[in-house]
């Protein structure tokens, strides 16, 4: 008996003392994902077109899942965004950014990146250096799969820009003045602040492309400004079947009166006129740009 004890406590030491994955920082693949960001840091295209495998999947920080095509488009549209890419070196001393490679038992080899981006924007000219990580999945000595962590805002902060600049912005919105207090009595500002609860409550849940929803209420409490914003003019007019088919349009209309209705953007012709009922006015944009 003690010897089958001693046989199978030896056995879970052995057991414990071999590693479930070997890391390496100097390795061939490590190597491979460090000229990634060489490339891209010269804005160079060719070697990303090899390394990655024509069957890749790229999913980005919003679990957006992209193939191959769409993930070189999205890099030469990186380029086309900043200018002066660069990122800050690795030397395997785990102080800083790295990049390491994990060979499991099972034969899964996965590459660790952990680094920050710098740029300047094309069309901002803004300045921004964030931190990402970044892990590759290897099928022999092709990447197959990609996944992203880091924030997205920079990004979509630049190609707003852009997209301004160029008047091809996709996003709409609205800016309503209403009236309140005094005009509609027996609403206090309380009652107000509970109802708007409802209202946005019912605008996270039904439409997520309904970006910005504010209502600001003036030093006397008797006016709103409500701004509103969508990310397409389909989103908009989504908003606007909602209002009027769902629980809120006989609530808004008993608490406000509206005294001016803009809508700004690109809009399509079917919201410009689907927004006339309420005395709304079309502005389209001439500079600047919209978040």
């Amino acid at each position: 008996m003690k010897s089958i004890i001693a046989l199978f406590s030896l056995t879970m030491i052995l057991s414990c003392a071999q590693p479930y994955a070997k890391i390496e920082v100097q390795d061939t693949k490590s190597q491979m994902v460090a000229k990634i960001f060489e490339e891209v840091s010269e804005e160079r295209i060719d070697y990303l077109k090899e390394i990655f495998s024509d069957s890749m999947k790229m999913v980005n920080a919003k679990e957006l899942s992209f193939d191959k095509t769409q993930f070189i488009a999205g890099i030469e549209d990186m380029f086309d965004l900043f200018e002066d890419i660069s990122f800050e070196a690795v030397d395997g001393d785990a102080n800083g950014s790295e990049i390491e490679t994990n060979y499991y038992e099972n034969g899964r080899v996965w590459t660790s990146v952990w680094n920050n981006f710098s740029a300047t924007g094309a069309y901002t000219g803004q300045k921004i250096n964030f931190p990402f990580h970044l892990s590759y999945l290897w099928d022999g000595d092709k990447i197959i799969e990609e996944y992203q962590f880091f924030d997205l805002s920079q990004f979509e902060n630049e190609a707003n820009a852009r997209a301004s600049m160029n008047n091809t912005n996709t996003k709409v919105g609205f800016v309503l003045e209403l009236g309140i207090i005094g005009i509609n009595p027996g609403y206090t500002p309380d009652d107000v602040a509970s109802m708007l609860a409802k209202f946005t409550t019912f605008m996270r849940t039904n439409e997520p492309d309904g970006y910005d929803y504010g209502y600001y209420i003036s030093e006397d409490e008797k006016s709103i400004t409500l701004i509103e914003k969508y990310r397409t003019s389909e989103a908009a007019l989504l908003h606007a079947d909602n209002f009027e088919n769902g629980p809120n349009i006989e609530p808004f209309m008993k608490a406000f009166t509206i005294n001016s209705f803009v809508l700004f953007g690109n809009a399509s012709e079917e919201l410009k006129a689907r927004v006339k009922a309420y005395g709304a006015e079309h502005r389209a944009i001439i500079g600047g740009w919209t978040n």
